[in-house]
């Protein structure tokens, strides 16, 4: 009798209505991109997540990062996506604003989002603007940056340096990227100038290939003895 009881209260909380509520600010995020999110390919995704990134809504870090790890759902009954997590044979949901619980739902009223390594790949450059100012993430985000860099890093760098995030290897990853992709000249040149008597390995592999479009400008070119 316990477990009748028990299994009609579960079916009751499944099958009721939920409160309506206005949307957080996440979901309002999410739902103005959540075609593209749903469809999950990356032609859609990549355009609607360079947009949400841009978004200063608290938490979507973690929202990120759920989407990121393939714990994200989406209920089509009402285009809600949550986060949810296994309990006996039906899901747990909670709101991706206020972590608060969101009811119950069988596992045949949702669906997981399941991003491909492309997209997940979108998800985590999007990720690197947060991970940069945490000091628990800082180094794997720096790491990630030094093993493909790329323009759109360099403004990451420098607005991480401009909320505070004054990691030595942080500043010396930005006068590195500055280097490389940097259009203004003189800030260039700053960033060589800043390298003087350097002799790592990152900074050699900067400057090496202005070295070498120097000698192509000018064949047979050598520089005066005695100097570098």
């Amino acid at each position: 009798m316990r477990a009748l009881v028990a299994a009609l209260c579960l079916l009751v909380m499944m099958l009721a209505p939920a409160r309506a509520q206005d949307p957080g600010p996440l979901q309002t995020l999410l739902q103005t991109h959540r075609e593209a999110i749903v469809a999950n390919s990356r032609r859609a995704v990549e355009p609607a997540l360079a947009e949400i990134a841009k978004s200063d809504a608290p938490g979507l870090a973690a929202v990120l990062e759920r989407w990121e790890a393939r714990d994200l759902w989406y209920r089509p009954a009402d285009g809600l996506f949550f986060f949810a997590t296994p309990q006996g044979d039906a899901l747990a949901l909670t709101d991706i604003d206020t972590g608060a619980p969101a009811g119950l739902a069988a596992k045949t009223e949702v669906e997981a989002i399941r991003p491909n390594s492309g997209i997940r790949g979108l998800i985590a450059a999007a990720l690197v603007r947060f991970r940069l100012t945490d000091p628990a993430t800082q180094g794997a985000a720096l790491d990630a940056i030094a093993r493909g860099p790329a323009p759109e890093h360099l403004d990451l760098l420098r607005a991480a340096l401009a909320a505070g995030a004054a990691a030595p290897r942080l500043a010396r990853l930005e006068r590195l990227l500055t280097i490389r992709f940097d259009p203004d000249a003189q800030a260039r040149i700053a960033a060589i100038d800043s390298l003087a008597g350097d002799l790592g390995v990152d900074a050699r592999a900067a400057l090496n290939p202005l070295v070498a479009t120097t000698l192509r400008a000018a064949p047979g070119s050598r520089p005066p003895a005695g100097e570098n």
